[in-house]
Order: structure tokens, then C-alpha cells, then sequence
């Protein structure tokens, strides 16, 4: 540790690259009073009446009890309960203490501190110990357990509670520091320390170096070593300091209200141990969006959370010895002239010159401090003159410039010698000739006697082969130049047909001093052999992150990189084939330069991109080196308000199974995986049985439409966007069951129904064949005359063989069923199927083009399809069920839901969808979906 200070950087902006959040991002509140991570690796935050869960996506919101509002006094919001175990836990001004229930997703009051007092006393910090709960108050400290307030010291008013050394609590107070003995709960002792009359607002007991650090209110920071000695750390301002925490072995991290973040030597011994690290003022160290720092947090990832009163949340993720990134900030000279890199180079001094759209901007390292020439100048290329003493510039419009030692800036050549002032590339060779690339003139090569003038135009990129012959790329191909000899040769990098190489060359390297490696725009890396006229061309298909090749160097690691306009790659020259993507590096995956990268002396690389210049230590990008944890976090569905539910879900998605009823097949199944160094890399593909996977998307949820009743396994996995590498996998068996009507219980009823039906029938056929005779019987009877009784009873034979034959025949008419007819009507019906499905999609369709129109009306629908408004109320009435208006209002509540599941606001979804009244659109909203927009997911 003691020689931790001489060895350690100060860390600086340029160690960091930085993201913010705010309203728009989904945060409720700019005012944001404390952080808390939990195992899963979220960040959790409260704002001024909110709690909210930051999952490197997506911001959840859950909202504390409102009635209880009013509890807090002068605006003291909740903050999050200091604690030995793994409970997320939230307290308020207003004395009530909540804790997060996963099963439900939301906070439930565990205790109630206002009852215990007859009069308001106001909660301002709390430290949980398994049952204990010692609170931090306005009228004193004490200790809750069992519903039971201990009054500890009620002379006091306690800010802020710091777990000191084992068994001690120490309490910042107005009057000082109290500290606590634990060693006899019953009976804990406290003890005035008299060294101390501060003012003390926040804490941090530095287990490594037995170090207190107190911050006070008006007295910037104090720190009191094993001993008691206190010393003021010289170089924080005298303002309230709200938030201490560590950062690495050698640093401290100070959030100053009113000032910004602080950088400290764990060892305040250490000269120059304080340093401004981020404010929100103008210079260098200006990246925040308000001085009045109320929280810091430091991740496991070692990104910086930074929480102001005013500003949001400003996130600043390490770079270190990954990459640095250079950048133009306006009104700031220490910083790029312009973020238009163009090229980049290393001078002999080891100063870095950066050329970019508005001159050249050198840095350097040593003081970190940078200076600009050649300002309003376009700088294409840059390039050491061989004695070492000067610069020379290649620029657009300007021709050839050489730059001294001190900063002048002299026009060499121009367009009276060149031919051109457009100048892309300079080169010299093996004798010193200075060879000079044009956009619109032939290649010049600048001899000691004169110059010399060679059939080659359109140059970007030139190359000293080993035999010391030039390589010039161009616009329309490869050329080999001898110097001195006026016959320029293609060189033919293509194998068969030169009808499908591309061209146009952006760049050009010399690799194990026999292969040119050729970046092209748009057609991938050509990698020619010289010895054999071999070559290879190399693609999307095999690693590159774009086709549009912009540069090409090596590491000393013998790699080489490939720079493109979607980013960075790289590849072992024995191993072309299978190129790592390293875009999932934060701040690697951007548009580079053409022709602008450079092996520096250190080892690092040096690209220039449309958005600044970006070192590298290749030393410490590797093919992959993150991990995540995916997993399932919630259903959304019929029924999912219910308590019961959500705790048979989340059961079942601990066990890996999720059984639905058949109401709940229609659903969306939220996952999610969080590293929030690389959260931006990550996105996500599933498949359902065994079934081809689908597209890689960010969304962090799937939704199910209808699924069939029965078993279904789903797969979902995160991979990586840059290599796709699969980081994690997840499987999960869903089960929907069959719906009431087709279960087996109801088949049988269906079964007893039809045998019943059956019975009947016959039943009934046979009363009418009983009824029938008796018919008979009766005519018999009628009949006088006894002579005409045997033709009587033929007749009676004959009406009765008439009449049953007639009623088989009814009886057979009603069975008959014409097979033609049949198969006509089963043809008509499918046409019919496709027409309704046709016009429906059409409908759609329509409405979709006019969806933020609010004045598109069943009218304007009706011109649309040029069908008079009675026939196409009903066409699509018999379609759909539906009339237009309801219809068109479907159509736009869904479109709604679409919206609000990626993130945008209620308000702007409500007129992107053509609601001009987000009151009615809310009404709307939850009589269809049965929940408000606001709590949609």
C-alpha cells in the first residue's frame, strides 16, 4: 500500500467514456438521492417519490405508497437501508421503511417508525443488522426490534450511520461523530468523540487502511486514522459532502454538493493526492449534467454511477488500459481541434499528431497537455520528414504543407508542381524521395534534381513494398511503380474474373514482408502473396464487422487489426479466416477513418474515426471476455395482477416450466441478462421446439399470440451482437391447457349428449310407428259394413304400406346429401376465406399509412378503398364482427401497445397513434387491454 500513490495514474476524463440518463431514458425524476446494487447486477435508485430498477436497457419505476406522501418533511426522499444481508430495502423521511417483494414486484411496508412518536421526527438514515434496525434521527438516535423503539441518544441530530471496525457504529452527527458499541445489543454504549465537532452529513470506514472518512457540511472531508489523528484533505471544497465510496486500491471517489466528483489518494500522505475528476462546468473536466452530487456508485464492472440533485444520472465507464478515446469538447483547447479524424501518426518526440477537418491537434503524453496548428486546414495524411525535424501535411485544398518544429506551418508544394491541391497520401521511400498522391493529377515523386511525373491518378493509399518498388492504391485498382521507370503495372489482386473484385482501394499495409493486405470500400480485405500471386479475399462471412475495409495495421503481438466503418476487428496472419469482432469494447464500435491507424511505440494502436481518435492496448482485447446470467423474470397475462399467480410463476420459472390456462395463451415472457460494461453488446434469439432461430433483437421480452393448446419447448439465448458468441441459454417448457370445451371430461358430455339425442330420435320414431297403427285400429273399428271388411282391410294394408313407405322416404330424404353440392360448397367457402383475409389486409393497411392522422375518419377509409360507406360497414361488419369505428380504434390501441412496450412515453404514443386527447387514449387504452398505459409493459 505504501507504494501503491508512487506507482498509481491519476485518473482523468479521458480514463472514462460517458453515457447519461434522464426523462427521456424513462427516469421519473432528475433529482436522484441514492444507488444500491444487487446480486443480480441491476442498479437500483430512488428518486424524489420514486424507487427504480436500471437493468443497463430498460428503467423500471415502482411508486411508494402515496398516501404516505405527506410523511416527507422538507423534502427528504427515499434512500436505501444500509444493511449486512442481501434485503433491498427503502426508507422515508416520513419514518416508514418498505422492502422489495420479487414474488410481486413492488415495495411493502415492513415498519412503521411514526407510530412511535407522538410528534414528527424525521428519518434520515438507517442501518439494518438481522432483526435491528438503528435509526439515524432528527431528535436523536435509536434502535428498533421487535416493533420496539430503544431511545440510544436523544441530544443529537443524527444525519448518516458508518459501519466502523467490528462491533462499532458510528452516527454523524450535528454535534459530531457518536460512536456505538455493539458488543451488549440490550445495552449498547455511545460515546461522544470529542475530536470531531463537525457537522457530519456522510461516511466510509476504509477497511484496508483502518481510515475513517467523514464528509461534513461545511468542512469538505475529514479522515481519522487508527490512532484519532484527523486530518483535513486538502483540495475538497468546504461544501457539503453528500457521497464517499472506493474505487479501485488507490483511489477514493468524493461527490461534493455543489462541485462535482473528486479524486483522492487512499493515502491522503500522497502529494497531489486530491484531484477534480467530473464537474458539470466548462473545460476539461465538464462531462456532468449538475455539480450537486448526492450519490456515487461504483458497480462490480467498475463503471462510475454518479447521481446529482438537479442532473439525473451520468454514467462513466472505465477505459483504462483498454482504449482511450480523444474527443473534441467545445470551448475547450485541450481537447481534439475537430472530430473528423482524418489520420494519425507518432512523431519522433513521441507526441502524438492527430490531422483532422480543421488542422492538427498534438498531444503530449507526458503532460497530457494539447497544442494546434495548421488550424482551418483539412488534414489527409501526415508524415515524418526522414531527418526527423519536421512534419509534413498532405491536405484536401491545400496541397503539401511542412510544419517545423515550433509550429510553423509552410506551403511545400501546390498546384503550380502537383497538378492538384487535393493531396491524400504521402510516402518516402528507401533514398529519401518524398513520393506524393493527388486526387486529380498524376503521382509525383520528388528527387533530389526534380520531380517525376507517373500515369496514375485518383491515388488514396501508397505502400513501400520490400524490392522498394510503390504500391499505389486507387479508386480503379492496384498499381505497381518502379521509381525511375515510366511503365506503371497493375497488379491483379483478383483470381478469376476481374468483372467481381472491387477496386476501389481505401488502404494498403505490407504484412511479413511478402503480402499486401488491400481494404477496399465495400468489397472486403484482399491479402495478395507476392512471391506466389496468390490471393484471398476476406469478408462479413468471416468475422468483419463491414465489408467497407478503412485501414489495416499490426500490433506487436503480430495480429493484425482491420478497421471499418462498423467498427474494429482482428486476426493472427496465419489464421485470416477467422477474424475476432471486438465491438463489444465500449466506444470500439464506430465509422474509422480510411488510411488513419498506427502502431505507437508503446504498443497501443492509434485509430482516427468520424467521432475523435481511439487508442488501444491490444494487450487487453481478447476474443471474448464477459460473461452474463440470463434469466426468466416475469409473465405478463390474463390474470397476472392476481398475488396467487405471480407466486405460482415465479415458481414455476425457478423450475424451468410455465403451465397457462387457455385464456392465459395469449402472454408476453420478460428475460433478461445485465453486465452493464458491455449491456450494449448483448441481444437475444429464440426458437420454439426445434425450429430455426429467430433474428437477433435487444427486446427483453417475447410475446405469444394464441398459442396451441399442448407442450412446447422454448429456447431463448443472449449472444453476442459483435462475435456472436452465445453468452447464455435458458430453456423452459410452457404448457397451455385445453380450454373447458374441449376437455375430456366435456367430450364426454358431448358423448351422453349425442347417444342421448340418438335415443331420442328413436324413441320418438317409434311412438310414431305406434301412433300410426293405432291410426289403423280405429279405422277399423269405424268400418259398418261387415260385407266390405276384407277390401276394407286391403286398403287399410295399402295406406299403411303407403304411408311408411312415404315416411321412409322422408325419413331417408332427410340423410341424403348431394356429394357435388357438397364439394361446391367447400370450394366456395375457401375462396371466400381468402377474399375476407384479403380485404381485411387491405383495411389494415391503409390505416397503418394514416396511424398519427386523428383526422382520418371511416369516411377517408371509405375513399381509400372506393367503396361507398353502407357496403363497406357491411363487408367489413360480416368480416370482422366489427364496425369501422371500432375497428379503427383497434387497430390504434394496438399499434399503441407496440409502442409503449419499446419504451415511449404514453403522451407521444397517444399521438403517434391519433389520439389528439391523451386523456381519452388512456380511458381507451385500459377498457381494451384492462390496465392503464402508464403500468403497460
Amino acid at each position: 500500500m505504501l507504494q501503491l500513490p508512487a506507482i498509481a495514474k491519476a485518473l482523468g476524463v479521458s480514463d472514462f467514456t460517458f453515457s447519461h440518463l434522464d426523462l427521456t431514458n424513462g427516469l421519473n425524476s432528475h433529482r436522484i438521492y441514492s444507488f444500491k446494487q444487487t446480486a443480480d447486477g441491476a442498479v437500483w435508485l430512488t428518486t424524489k417519490s420514486f424507487v427504480a430498477r436500471y437493468n443497463g436497457s430498460n428503467i423500471e419505476s415502482f411508486n411508494l405508497t402515496e398516501e404516505n406522501n405527506y410523511h416527507n418533511l422538507v423534502g427528504r426522499n427515499p434512500r436505501f437501508v444500509q444493511s449486512v444481508d442481501s434485503a433491498l430495502q427503502v426508507f422515508d423521511a416520513g419514518g416508514f421503511i418498505y422492502e422489495y417483494n420479487s414474488v410481486q414486484n413492488r415495495f411493502d411496508i415492513v415498519a412503521d417508525v411514526t407510530i412511535l412518536f407522538k410528534h414528527d421526527n424525521q428519518l434520515n438514515d438507517v442501518y439494518k443488522d438481522g432483526d435491528t434496525y438503528w435509526l439515524a434521527m432528527s431528535e436523536g438516535i435509536y434502535m428498533l426490534r421487535n416493533g420496539n423503539i430503544v431511545p440510544i441518544a436523544s441530544d443529537v441530530y443524527a444525519n448518516c450511520i458508518i459501519h466502523g471496525e467490528e462491533g462499532i457504529l458510528l452516527f454523524g452527527t450535528r454535534q459530531g461523530v457518536k460512536s456505538l458499541s455493539l458488543c451488549h445489543k440490550d445495552a449498547p454504549k455511545d460515546q461522544l468523540l470529542p475530536y470531531l465537532p463537525y457537522i457530519v452529513v456522510s461516511g466510509y470506514y476504509d477497511t484496508d487502511t483502518r481510515q475513517l472518512w467523514f464528509g461534513t457540511y461545511d468542512q469538505g472531508c475529514i479522515t481519522v486514522d487508527g490512532d484519532g489523528v484527523c486530518t483535513s484533505v486538502e483540495g475538497i471544497p468546504h461544501y457539503p459532502v453528500r457521497s464517499i465510496v472506493v474505487y479501485d486500491n488507490t483511489t477514493i471517489l468524493v461527490g461534493v454538493d455543489g462541485c462535482g466528483v473528486y479524486s483522492v489518494s487512499r493515502l491522503t500522505s500522497t502529494v497531489n493526492a486530491v484531484s477534480m475528476l467530473f464537474n458539470a462546468n466548462e473545460g476539461v473536466h465538464g462531462v456532468l449534467h449538475g455539480n450537486g452530487i448526492y450519490a456515487l456508485l461504483v458497480d462490480t464492472w467498475s463503471n462510475i454511477f454518479i447521481g446529482s440533485y438537479s442532473g439525473g444520472i451520468d454514467i462513466a465507464r472505465p477505459v483504462g488500459s483498454t482504449a482511450a478515446i480523444y474527443m473534441h469538447q467545445r470551448n475547450n483547447s485541450q481537447t481534439l481541434l475537430n472530430d473528423h479524424v482524418n489520420c494519425v501518426a507518432q512523431l519522433s518526440s513521441s507526441a502524438l499528431a492527430v490531422g483532422t477537418d480543421n488542422g492538427i491537434s498534438v498531444l503530449n503524453p507526458f503532460t497530457g497537455e494539447w497544442h494546434h496548428i495548421a488550424r482551418d486546414m483539412v488534414v489527409l495524411s501526415l508524415c515524418s520528414e526522414p531527418d526527423g525535424e519536421g512534419l509534413l501535411a498532405a491536405t484536401y485544398g491545400n496541397g503539401v504543407c511542412e510544419i517545423s518544429a515550433k509550429g510553423e506551418v509552410r506551403k511545400l508544394y501546390d498546384v503550380d508542381i502537383l497538378g492538384d491541391n487535393h493531396i491524400h497520401d504521402l510516402l518516402f521511400d528507401r533514398n529519401g524521395h518524398l513520393w506524393i498522391g493527388c486526387q486529380d493529377a498524376k503521382l509525383v515523386e520528388v528527387t533530389q534534381g526534380g520531380f517525376r511525373y507517373y500515369p496514375v491518378d485518383n491515388v488514396k493509399s501508397l505502400a513501400l513494398l520490400p524490392d522498394g518498388r510503390i504500391a499505389v492504391g486507387t479508386i480503379k485498382g492496384l498499381y505497381i511503380v518502379t521509381p525511375g521507370e515510366k511503365e506503371v503495372k497493375e497488379l491483379p489482386y483478383f483470381s478469376s474474373d476481374p468483372n467481381q473484385v472491387n477496386r476501389y482501394v481505401l488502404d494498403l499495409f505490407i504484412h511479413d514482408a511478402r503480402y499486401i493486405d488491400i481494404a477496399t470500400d465495400g468489397g472486403g480485405l484482399y491479402v495478395y502473396d507476392l512471391r506466389t500471386g496468390n490471393c484471398r479475399l476476406f469478408t462479413m462471412k468471416d468475422g468483419l464487422p463491414s465489408n467497407t475495409v478503412t485501414s489495416v495495421t499490426q500490433d506487436d503481438l503480430g495480429r493484425l487489426w482491420f478497421a471499418t466503418d462498423r467498427g474494429l476487428s482482428f486476426a493472427h496472419p496465419d489464421s485470416l479466416d477467422k477474424i475476432i469482432n471486438v465491438n463489444y469494447h465500449y466506444g470500439l464500435q464506430r465509422e474509422y477513418s480510411y488510411g488513419a491507424a498506427v502502431n505507437l511505440q508503446n504498443g497501443n494502436l492509434l485509430f482516427g474515426s468520424e467521432a475523435g481518435a481511439v487508442v488501444v492496448n491490444p494487450h487487453y482485447v481478447q476474443q471474448h471476455n464477459y460473461t452474463v446470467n440470463l434469466r426468466f423474470t416475469g409473465v405478463n397475462c390474463h390474470d397476472s395482477d392476481s398475488e396467487q399467480f405471480n407466486e405460482q410463476v415465479a415458481k414455476m420459472l425457478g423450475e424451468g416450466i410455465l403451465c397457462l390456462s387457455y385464456l392465459q395463451r395469449t402472454f408476453e415472457l420478460y428475460f433478461e441478462s445485465i453486465n452493464l460494461r458491455y449491456q450494449f453488446d448483448i441481444a437475444y434469439q429464440y426458437r420454439v421446439g426445434n425450429g430455426s432461430w429467430s433474428p437477433l433483437t435487444t427486446q427483453q421480452y417475447i410475446r405469444f399470440v394464441n398459442l396451441e393448446p399442448g407442450t412446447h419447448h422454448f429456447t431463448v439465448r443472449a449472444v453476442s451482437k459483435a462475435n456472436r458468441v452465445v453468452l447464455g441459454e435458458r430453456k423452459l417448457v410452457i404448457t397451455v391447457s385445453r380450454p373447458w370445451w374441449n376437455s375430456w371430461w366435456m367430450w364426454c358430455i358431448y358423448i351422453s349428449f349425442i347417444v342421448s339425442l340418438f335415443y331420442g330420435s328413436w324413441w320418438t320414431y317409434g311412438l310414431h310407428t305406434r301412433y300410426m297403427r293405432l291410426v289403423v285400429s280405429a279405422l277399423k273399428q269405424d268400418n259398418e259394413d261387415a260385407t266390405e271388411t276384407s277390401q276394407s282391410e286391403q286398403k287399410q294394408d295399402e295406406v299403411k304400406s303407403g304411408i311408411s313407405t312415404d315416411t321412409e322416404l322422408q325419413l331417408d330424404g332427410c340423410q341424403v346429401i348431394d356429394p357435388a353440392a357438397s364439394l361446391c360448397k367447400e370450394c366456395d367457402a375457401a375462396t371466400d376465406t381468402k377474399q375476407n383475409t384479403d380485404f381485411v389486409d387491405t383495411v389494415t393497411k391503409h390505416l397503418l399509412n394514416h396511424i398519427s392522422d386523428s383526422e382520418f375518419t371511416v369516411d377517408s377509409l371509405c375513399r381509400e378503398m372506393a367503396m361507398s360507406r353502407t357496403m363497406f360497414y357491411v363487408k367489413l361488419k360480416s368480416y370482422t364482427g366489427k364496425s369501422p369505428q371500432e375497428f379503427i380504434r383497434v387497430v390504434r390501441l394496438e399499434r399503441a401497445a407496440v409502442l409503449l412496450r419499446s419504451g415511449h412515453h404514453v403522451g407521444k404514443v397517444a399521438w403517434e397513434v391519433g389520439f389528439d386527447n391523451a386523456k381519452y387514449f388512456s380511458t381507451a387504452f385500459k377498457k381494451y387491454f384492462g390496465i392503464s398505459p402508464s403500468k403497460f409493459k
